[in-house]
């Protein structure tokens, strides 16, 4: 059976006042995929992700999700599908991690005088697999750049949205949290199906996605399956730069001069 439309950007266009800078996308998104968003920087990723978010709002065309209009902000159920994690987040520096964490649960309609003992386990659960169960006392603004955000990670985490947006989530990561972090955005859901919308300047996570839109001066410059766009002549087209690609012992590698 084939799967439903989850997120559409109908003609959808973004221009920001004394700016030339524009983005245009027309994209419909199917419930559960897992979709890699790359381009060079200042080509509109982080742009395509707000709208969707709804942080900000196309000058002309429209977002649906789930056929409901995203400009439509008294939606509670709108509010309930969406997870957003951004490059330069607010952190109240003066919480506990655990609290910090445990607040991702408030949006799924809870307070914290009406926490349940599984919320209490599942956030136990998620600092356990970031590797940060060690600092669950300690305050955010004690902890490493790399700590805050795997902090932030396991806040977007545990909300367990069916939409789950990230903005460059590893960038501050050594490569070894890079890689577990990403199979945790990808593998970790606490129930199925989750649509996965990141942008990174890895390349070399786009096979662990079935789907790649490259964007390139605020325009969709390829869009399908990594191992039909991700190669040397696109690569090299996205980032006016030789890039090549290789495959070695059935693993790809980026590699760039």
């Amino acid at each position: 059976m084939d799967k439903i439309s989850c997120i559409s950007l109908n003609k959808t266009s973004l221009r920001f006042n004394n700016s030339s800078f524009e983005l245009f996308a027309n994209i419909t998104i199917k419930e559960g995929e897992k979709i890699l968003l790359i381009g060079p920087n200042g080509s509109g990723k982080s742009s395509l992700i707000q709208l969707i978010s709804g942080h900000i709002t196309p000058n002309k065309g429209e977002v649906l999700l789930k056929n409901m209009h995203k400009t439509n902000k008294e939606s509670k159920e709108i509010s309930e599908l969406i997870s957003y994690m951004p490059q330069s987040p607010y952190l109240p520096l003066h919480f506990d991690v655990f609290d910090f964490v445990i607040t991702g649960r408030f949006s799924n309609n809870n307070i914290k005088t009406n926490l349940s003992e599984n919320d209490y386990k599942l956030t136990m659960q998620i600092l356990k697999k970031i590797n940060l169960f060690n600092k669950w006392d300690s305050k955010l603004a004690h902890l490493s750049g790399g700590e805050k955000q795997l902090a932030l990670l396991a806040h977007n985490l545990i909300q367990n949205k069916p939409i789950q947006l990230f903005d460059e989530p590893t960038s501050n990561l050594d490569p070894f949290n890079q890689s577990e972090v990403m199979n945790l955005i990808l593998y970790s859901s606490l129930n199925k199906p989750i649509t996965t919308i990141v942008s990174t300047h890895d390349i070399n996570f786009a096979w662990k996605f079935n789907r790649v839109i490259m964007i390139k001066n605020g325009v969709i410059f390829k869009d399908g399956s990594p191992d039909k766009i991700i190669t040397t002549k696109n690569l090299s087209s996205l980032y006016e730069k030789e890039i090549k690609v290789k495959k070695i012992n059935n693993k790809h590698f980026v590699l760039t001069h």
